[in-house]
């Protein structure tokens, strides 16, 4: 199955489009970053400027909502949840004080009566780059099990992805694969990370798969230098 097919994606999240609503550092994700090139390619933007994105209101309907930031994202529509299988991707990371891109899943399906309601924790995080500085968090990536919500300090299995030179300076393949039995992440063909189905949270039902570009505001970003997120490939076999 090619995951880089339009019909797969929503571009907002059930709840909006506004990313951390209600706190001084509002991103919007927009449809707007996220261009399909002729090639099967996917690019990823970023943008310093007004955007206006949506969440829902104390009365449970969309309400306008603006911010001064936006980011490309894609998130899995429902009837692309996806469940046990192989996952495969290249990507090339972007090259800029502040970029958080990150390909990752979580259940995002209705509650009961609409839907079984598996819901978030676990988050598993097949890739994050966290962008912080000019120098040494170019050359890694996090590979992530979420067991529960990290500003809860629940327990998180997570490994890094190092070399040599910037990751930004070339494409990375990554292959995740999720059995009943256990998760495995390989990295250029270096296996890096094991979850076995006995860890607490260990997910046994489909979730939905989130593809985004992204900012940490926190961290400065340089919008002077902002660089798209490339996903070159990405692929789901049963």
């Amino acid at each position: 199955m090619n995951l880089l097919e339009k019909t797969c994606w929503n571009f907002a999240y059930p709840w909006g489009s506004i990313i951390n609503p209600d706190t001084a550092n509002e991103i919007c994700m927009s449809e707007m970053r996220v261009a399909f090139q002729p090639d099967g390619s996917i690019r990823f933007g970023c943008r310093n400027a007004p955007c206006t994105g949506w969440k829902t209101g104390l009365d449970g309907y969309p309400v306008e909502a603006k911010t001064n930031w936006s980011v490309g994202a894609l998130v899995a529509k429902e009837d692309y949840r996806t469940h046990f299988g192989t996952y495969s991707f290249r990507f090339r990371l972007p090259d800029f004080r502040g970029s958080w891109p990150a390909i990752w899943m979580v259940d995002l399906h209705p509650d009961p009566p609409r839907g079984d309601g598996m819901g978030m924790p676990p988050e598993i995080d097949i890739f994050e780059h966290f962008r912080k500085d000019g120098f040494l968090t170019r050359f890694h990536m996090s590979l992530s099990f979420h067991q529960g919500p990290t500003y809860a300090n629940n327990t998180i299995l997570t490994k890094k992805f190092w070399k040599l030179v910037p990751l930004d300076l070339k494409d990375i393949d990554l292959v995740f694969s999720w059995t009943p039995a256990e998760m495995n992440w390989v990295v250029n063909g270096k296996k890096m990370m094991t979850v076995k189905a006995d860890t607490p949270k260990y997910p046994l039902k489909p979730m939905n798969l989130i593809i985004n570009s992204g900012l940490g505001l926190d961290w400065k970003p340089k919008t002077g230098k902002f660089e798209d997120f490339i996903l070159y490939k990405a692929d789901y076999q049963k």
